[in-house]
């Protein structure tokens, strides 16, 4: 199958085009040999916090985000790797007021992350599989 937008060809199964990231349509599914759309060169991405991240910004990656997670999550410091500005200051406001108890959370997101439980960075991009 060839992704809608840059032409490139993907996997049957995948939900995002590896070499632009933009999300695979259920419509674009089933048609293997379907024309590339080379109209709109950008990714086209659902999610509306995407409209501040760069066109071609280059994907995130799982490994340093959440060996981030595990050494400095109660900071946040991945989360603000990842665009998840808010929720960085959050942890970094709970961790404060709970004596450093409340590093945990950033602890167990960095596993999340290492184990593929979370996908997607603040923009709605996957993150690059490097590990």
């Amino acid at each position: 199958m060839n992704c809608q937008n840059c032409g490139s060809e993907i996997s049957n199964d995948a939900k995002f085009c590896p070499v632009c990231g933009s999300p695979v349509s259920a419509q674009n599914s089933g048609a293997e040999n379907a024309a590339p759309n080379y109209q709109n060169p950008t990714p086209n991405y659902q999610n509306a916090a995407n409209q501040y991240a760069a066109p071609n910004a280059a994907p995130k990656s799982r490994l340093l985000a959440g060996l981030l997670g595990l050494l400095f999550g109660g900071i946040g410091v991945h989360n603000f790797y990842l665009g998840n500005t808010t929720r960085a200051v959050i942890q970094i406001v709970v961790s404060c007021v709970t004596c450093g108890i409340g590093a945990i959370w950033g602890f167990v997101e960095g596993i999340l992350i290492l184990c593929r439980q979370i996908n997607v960075d603040g923009y709605g991009m996957p993150l690059k599989d490097d590990c």
